[in-house]
């Protein structure tokens, strides 16, 4: 039966933001302050730059006037970003292409082990099993088993037996 933990519990055992606890309105009204004084700090360089050119009866009459300079950079940064987009489309499908090329071409097509080493380290682990837990049919069939100390594996013990029977890894 599972065991049935309180909120207190609960609290303890994970971490709680208290942005989202009950009666914190203050803290609430602080972050977001910030966060949206964050946005505005992103987003008003852009706005500056983009009413004069789009809204432009809008900006002269809040004193935001068209300079030529503004549309030069705003230009550059778009004509800059573009390219920078397309050359990142253009070098993705790229290595999509190549990847998918060299999938098709050379992995599916060669062995990437070798069937001999392969086979014998499974020879080699299955006869090492047979010794220290008895055979397959028996390792299959039993529901528990004991391990004794002496049957536990060493750390290196798959590397040491290849090394052993000859096909190191």
């Amino acid at each position: 039966m599972k065991k049935k933990i309180s909120r207190e519990e609960v609290s303890n055992l994970l971490i709680t933001d208290k942005f989202f606890s009950k009666g914190r309105t203050g803290l609430k009204i602080w972050q977001t302050f910030i966060a949206l004084l964050g946005w505005a700090g992103v987003l008003l360089p852009f706005a500056w730059l983009l009413f004069p050119i789009f809204l432009p009866e809008f900006a002269e009459g809040r004193r935001l006037v068209d300079y030529a300079s503004v549309d030069s950079y705003f230009l550059f940064i778009l004509f800059f970003l573009a390219i920078v987009f397309i050359l990142r489309v253009v070098s993705y499908l790229y290595l999509t292409l190549m990847n998918n090329r060299q999938f098709k071409h050379s992995l599916q097509k060669e062995t990437l082990h070798d069937e001999v080493k392969l086979d014998k380290r499974k020879q080699l682990l299955e006869q090492e099993y047979t010794d220290r837990f008895g055979d397959k049919a028996f390792r299959e069939s039993v529901r528990y088993y004991s391990v004794k100390p002496e049957q536990n594996l060493d750390k290196d013990f798959v590397r040491d037996l290849y090394k052993d029977g000859g096909v190191e890894l």
